[in-house]
C-alpha cells in the first residue's frame, strides 16, 4: 500500500510539473515581452548617462509594472489550470509594489531607489530560482535559472553602486536589465520550440489514429 501511495503521489507530482511546463510553453509570447523590455529599459540606462533619480525612478517603474502586469497574467492562468501560481504571484505582486512607489516617489533619495530595486531583485529572483527548478532542462530551465541567480546577486550588489555615484547606479542598472532581458528571451523561444514541438507531435499522432 505505501508504496502504491508514492508511486501514485510521483506520478501526481510529474504530472503538476508537466503542467506547469506546458503552461510556460503556452505564454512564451509574455516572457519574450518581458524580456523585450528589459533590453529596451537597459539600453535606455545606457543612453541616458545624465539621468537624474527621478529619471531612473519612472523608466524603471514603466518596466516594473508592465512587468508585474504579465506575471500575475501568468499566475492566474496557472491557478485557473490548477497548477503552481505561487512563483508568477510573488513574482508579480513585488513587482507591482515595487513598480508603484517608484513611480509615486519619484523625488526619492538616492538609497530609497536603491532599496527598492535591491529588494525586488532579490525577492523576484529567488522567484524565478522556483519556477525554474520545476522546469524542464528543454524548456530553458539553465537560461531562467541564471536569470534568477543574476537577480538574486545584483539585488545584493546594489549596496555598493550607490558609494560610485549616480552614474555607476545607472548602469549597472543597464547592464542587469540588459542580461536579464536576454536570457528571459532565450528562456521565451525555447519555449516557443518545445510548444511547436510538442503540437507537431500530436497533430502527427492524431493525423497516423486517423488513418
Amino acid at each position: 500500500m505505501a508504496t502504491e501511495r508514492l508511486a501514485t503521489e510521483a506520478m501526481h507530482e510529474a504530472r503538476r510539473v508537466q503542467g506547469m511546463n506546458d503552461l510556460l510553453a503556452r505564454n512564451w509570447w509574455a516572457l519574450a515581452l518581458r524580456g523585450a523590455a528589459a533590453v529596451m529599459l537597459g539600453l535606455l540606462a545606457f543612453l541616458l548617462p545624465g539621468a537624474t533619480v527621478a529619471t531612473l525612478a519612472v523608466l524603471l517603474a514603466a518596466y516594473l509594472l508592465m512587468d508585474g502586469l504579465f506575471a500575475i497574467v501568468g499566475g492566474l492562468r496557472a491557478a485557473q489550470a490548477q497548477e503552481r501560481s505561487l512563483p508568477f504571484i510573488l513574482d508579480g505582486v513585488v513587482s507591482l509594489v515595487a513598480g508603484a512607489v517608484a513611480l509615486l516617489w519619484p523625488e526619492a533619495s538616492l538609497f530609497a531607489l536603491i532599496f527598492v530595486i535591491a529588494a525586488w531583485s532579490v525577492i523576484t529572483g529567488f522567484a524565478k530560482i522556483m519556477t525554474a527548478w520545476r522546469m524542464h532542462r528543454t524548456h530553458g530551465k539553465w537560461a531562467w535559472g541564471v536569470a534568477g541567480a543574476l537577480s538574486v546577486l545584483f539585488g545584493f550588489g546594489m549596496w555598493v553602486l550607490p558609494s560610485l555615484g549616480l552614474l555607476a547606479v545607472a548602469l549597472g542598472v543597464g547592464s542587469y536589465l540588459i542580461a536579464y532581458g536576454a536570457l528571459a528571451i532565450i528562456t521565451a523561444f525555447r519555449l516557443r520550440r518545445c510548444l511547436h514541438d510538442r503540437n507537431h507531435h500530436s497533430n502527427h499522432g492524431n493525423a497516423v489514429a486517423a488513418e
